[in-house]
C-alpha cells in the first residue's frame, strides 16, 4: 500500500500533468481513509482553484487552516486565489499571516506586494519587493515588480535602473522588455525605448501594446512614416484590434495641432485658470507649469506675483513662440520656457527648487489626454513639494446618452456619394469626435450622469471602469454618449466645459457606441464608463 506522501505525491504528478479530475479523485479517495488530513485539504483547494470554483477552493484552504494554523502554504494559497478572483483587501490578510510565518520565503513578500500595489498601497508594495529582493536578489520577476511599483510612484530613474537589471537576469522576460521600453519613452530615452519595443514585437509578433508604444516612440522621433508601418504590421498580425486602430488615428490627427488659437481664446477656460492661478500664488512662490503652448498661464501665474514660473513645452516651434510672447510682455525676468518634457526636468538643473504651485493644462476635449495621468504622477513625485497648490486639482466626467444622426454619417467613415471611403477613416479623431452641443443637431435620451471622477492630487490607477444602468427617456436610435466634465481649479473656482459658449474650445465630446442601441422611454441601457492612459471611452450594452 502507498504511504499518505506517495498518494499526494501521485495527485501532484496528474495536476501538473493537465489531469485535475484524476488529482482530485486521489485525494477524495484518500480522505475516506484519513478524513482530517490538511495536506490533503489544500490540494484539493488548489485543484479546485485551478478548475475555476473558488468559493470551493476557500472552503478547503479554510478546512487546511483549522486543521494547522501556523503552515504558511496554506495562507499563501488562500491569498493567491483571493487575489486571483479579486477581493484584494482579503488576500493581503492572508500573505501577512504567510510572512508573519515564514519571513524568509521571498515568494510570499513578493505576493503581498503584488497585492499592495492592486490595492493602490504603492509605498508599502515596495517595500514588501525590496524586502523579497533582500532574500533573492537575482530574480527577475522580483526587479520587475519592483520596477513597475516605482513607475507608478513617478519615480523613473529608479524604475529604469530595476527594469534594466530584470531583463539583464532574464533576457527573456517579455513584460520586463515591454514595461522598460515604455519606462524609456516617458523619460524621453527614445532609441532605447525602440529597441526594447523592438525586441518584444521580434519574440512575441502578436504583442499589441509594443506596437503601440513602438509607434509613439517613432511618432516624437519625427519617423511618422516608420510609425505608421509599424502599427499596419501590428494590424496584420492581429486584425480588427481597437488599440491598433486607435493609435494609427490618433496619431495622424496629432500631426498638425490645430487647436491653440481657440484655446487662448476660450474666455471661460482663461478666466477659470486666472481666478485659481491668482489665488494661489503668494510673492515667495516657485510656479511650475506643464505644457505652456501660447505662455498665457505662465504669464497670468508671473503677473500674479509669482516669484518665478518655470513653464516646458516639448513642440520647439511652440517653445520659441512662448519665449517670444513672454518677453512681448516685459516677463522674461520672471518666466522661463523650458523646451523640453515634464519627465526629463530635474530638480537642481531646470529647476532650482521644487514647486510650490503646479499648473497643467493637458487636458483635450474628452478630459483625459494620452499619458496624461503618468505625467501628472511623475511631476508631483519629482518636481513638486509636498502639500503643494495643484491646479486643476480634480475633475469630474458626465455623460448622456444622444442620438446624434448627421454626426453619426462619419463615425465611422463609411460610404460617401457610391464610393468606399472607409480608407479615409484612418484621419478620423480617435475614440470620440468633438460635439457642440448647443449647435450640432441631437436628441437627447437621457438625463445627464455621473459618469468618472479624477484627482489630480494623488497617483490613480492608469485604467478603470464603471458599469452605470442608465434609463432611456425617450424613444430614438442611441448613436452613443456626448459627455462633458469640470475642472475644479481649486476647492471654489470650477471649470466647465458643459458650456454652450461660442468661445468654449472645448466643447463637448461625443463617443460613439461600435453599433446603434435602438432605445424606449423607459428602457435601461447599461453603459461601461472606461478610461485608459490615453483616453475616455463607453461601451453600451
Amino acid at each position: 500500500m502507498s504511504s499518505p506522501k506517495d498518494s499526494l505525491n501521485e495527485a501532484i504528478q496528474h495536476l501538473r500533468a493537465g489531469r485535475a479530475n484524476e488529482a482530485e479523485e486521489i485525494c477524495r479517495q484518500f480522505l475516506i481513509y484519513n478524513p482530517d488530513d490538511p495536506d490533503t485539504f489544500h490540494l484539493m483547494g488548489v485543484i479546485a482553484g485551478q478548475t475555476n470554483r473558488p468559493a470551493e477552493a476557500l472552503r478547503l484552504f479554510d478546512k487546511a487552516i483549522g486543521l494547522i494554523p501556523d503552515n504558511p502554504s496554506f495562507h499563501n494559497s488562500r491569498g493567491s486565489l483571493l487575489y486571483q478572483i479579486g477581493q484584494f483587501a482579503d488576500a493581503e490578510g492572508a500573505f501577512r499571516r504567510a510572512v508573519e510565518l515564514a519571513a524568509g520565503y521571498a515568494e510570499l513578500h513578493n505576493n503581498l506586494g503584488n497585492t499592495l500595489r492592486s490595492l493602490g498601497r504603492l509605498d508599502e508594495a515596495e517595500g514588501s519587493f525590496r524586502r523579497a529582493l533582500a532574500l533573492r536578489p537575482d530574480a527577475a520577476d522580483l526587479h520587475h515588480n519592483l520596477g513597475g511599483t516605482l513607475r507608478e510612484l513617478g519615480r523613473l530613474d529608479e524604475a529604469l535602473a530595476a527594469l534594466r537589471r530584470a531583463v539583464e537576469l532574464d533576457p527573456s522576460h517579455i513584460e520586463a522588455w515591454y514595461h522598460l521600453g515604455d519606462a524609456c519613452y516617458e523619460r524621453f530615452l527614445l532609441e532605447e525605448a525602440e529597441i526594447c519595443h523592438r525586441h518584444v514585437i521580434e519574440a512575441v509578433p502578436q504583442f499589441v501594446l509594443s506596437y503601440v508604444g513602438l509607434a509613439h516612440v517613432l511618432q516624437n522621433m519625427n519617423r511618422l512614416e516608420e510609425a505608421m508601418d509599424v502599427l499596419q504590421q501590428g494590424m496584420e498580425q492581429v486584425p480588427g484590434h481597437p488599440l491598433l486602430a486607435f493609435t494609427a488615428r490618433l496619431i495622424y490627427s496629432q500631426a498638425v495641432p490645430g487647436w491653440h488659437l481657440p484655446m487662448i481664446n476660450d474666455h471661460e477656460r482663461n478666466e477659470a485658470y486666472l481666478k485659481a492661478v491668482e489665488r494661489a500664488v503668494t510673492p515667495d512662490a516657485v510656479v511650475l507649469e506643464i505644457g505652456t503652448g501660447s505662455g498665457i498661464v505662465a504669464m497670468m501665474a508671473a503677473r500674479a506675483g509669482a516669484k518665478h514660473v518655470y513653464t516646458c513645452e516639448v513642440n520647439t516651434a511652440l517653445a520659441r513662440v512662448a519665449r517670444a510672447t513672454v518677453a512681448r510682455n516685459g516677463l522674461s525676468d520672471r518666466v522661463t520656457v523650458i523646451p523640453k518634457l515634464s519627465t526629463q526636468m530635474e530638480v537642481g538643473g531646470d529647476l532650482p527648487e521644487k514647486a510650490d504651485v503646479f499648473v497643467s493644462e493637458l487636458i483635450n476635449i474628452g478630459m483625459l489626454a494620452p499619458n496624461m495621468l503618468a505625467v501628472l504622477q511623475h511631476a508631483r513625485a519629482n518636481l513638486v513639494k509636498p502639500g503643494a497648490r495643484i491646479i486643476p486639482a480634480a475633475s469630474t466626467v458626465y455623460g448622456m446618452l444622444v442620438q446624434a444622426d448627421e454626426l453619426a454619417r462619419l463615425n465611422p467613415v463609411r460610404e460617401i456619394c457610391g464610393f468606399d471611403m472607409s480608407t479615409f477613416d484612418i484621419f478620423r479623431s480617435p475614440g470620440y469626435i468633438q460635439i457642440d452641443l448647443g449647435a450640432d443637431e441631437h436628441v437627447r435620451l437621457s438625463e445627464d450622469f455621473a459618469a468618472l471622477e479624477f484627482d489630480f492630487t494623488r497617483a490613480m490607477a492608469e485604467r478603470d471602469s464603471r458599469i452605470l444602468e442608465i434609463k432611456a427617456t425617450a424613444e430614438g436610435l442611441c448613436h452613443g454618449v456626448a459627455f462633458w466634465f469640470d475642472l475644479h481649479m481649486d476647492e471654489e473656482v470650477v471649470y466647465a466645459s458643459a458650456s454652450r459658449k461660442r468661445a468654449n474650445h472645448w466643447k463637448q465630446a461625443m463617443h460613439f457606441f461600435d453599433e446603434p442601441i435602438p432605445v424606449k422611454a423607459g428602457d435601461t441601457i447599461k453603459v461601461h464608463a472606461c478610461y485608459d492612459n490615453n483616453r475616455i471611452f463607453f461601451v453600451g450594452e
